[in-house]
């Protein structure tokens, strides 16, 4: 058995993988909390994993704090995820391969052994993020954009007009009758026509065959406004450290 951590800015989803099959957990809010404190009720009573395998985008610290954890927990060492240049049949575009992140790197690595085609990847999470993936494997790079919710910080930081005290939830018609509706319509049409375009783009440059998959926290609230009809796997970066894992176990 693995225990697959996916860790995110605000949740970390996990999976168990193994010959039993596979059971995904429910996602654990971070909520500013130190690791031990999200991880020992969540974990205490599972038996030590042969193999824990980690993709993070939560910083050196609180790798660290991964780490340690588990080695006392399990006496287990942690395998972070690093993008390399070529891994489970996926070629890495970046010149420095490592700089690409582990999350998106992951969502390659699931997509190419879900699709077998070419794929626009998308997850939607505090940053947008979009990633192209030819038939035959080649990476052939991506975007990166503030997600909903950061672009809505980042106004209301830099317009201090911006009050969006009116009315914090409501549903998004085409205009916003305050400003609140405004805002965060607005933020969703940006997103929904970037991703409707790019994967618009990416199609006529890889063919009409073209996939695409959408992951991540916000991807139920941009999926029923796309027109490109993408597949959600909302635990696609799981999903790439279980093809991770396969094709390594020889080398552990």
């Amino acid at each position: 058995m693995k225990l697959l951590l996916d860790i995110g800015n605000s949740r970390i989803k996990w999976a168990l993988a193994g010959d039993e099959g596979w059971r995904a957990g429910e996602p654990l809010a971070r909520d500013g909390k130190a690791f031990k404190d999200v991880a020992r009720p969540a974990w205490k009573e599972l038996e030590a994993p042969e193999r824990v395998i980690v993709s993070s985008v939560a910083g050196g610290d609180y790798d660290k704090s991964v780490r340690t954890w588990v080695k006392r927990r399990w006496k287990r060492d942690v395998e972070f995820l690093v993008a390399t240049e070529s891994c489970c049949g996926v070629v890495n575009a970046y010149r420095q391969p490592e700089r690409l992140g582990s999350d998106r790197w992951a969502s390659l690595l699931a997509a190419r052994e879900l699709f077998r085609g070419p794929v626009c990847v998308v997850d939607c999470g505090t940053a947008v993020t979009i990633d192209a993936l030819a038939g035959d494997g080649r990476h052939l790079g991506g975007l990166i954009v503030p997600g909903l919710d950061t672009m809505v910080d980042a106004l209301t930081r830099r317009a201090p007009g911006v009050v969006l005290a009116e009315a914090d939830v409501q549903e998004v018609s085409l205009l916003g009758r305050d400003t609140a509706a405004a805002v965060r319509g607005g933020t969703l049409y940006a997103v929904v026509s970037l991703l409707d375009r790019v994967y618009a783009d990416i199609a006529a440059e890889l063919g009409r065959s073209t996939r695409a998959v959408v992951t991540g926290g916000d991807a139920g609230r941009v999926l029923p406004l796309l027109s490109t009809s993408p597949r959600h796997e909302p635990e696609l970066v799981l999903k790439g450290l279980a093809v991770y894992a396969r094709d390594t176990a020889c080398a552990t």
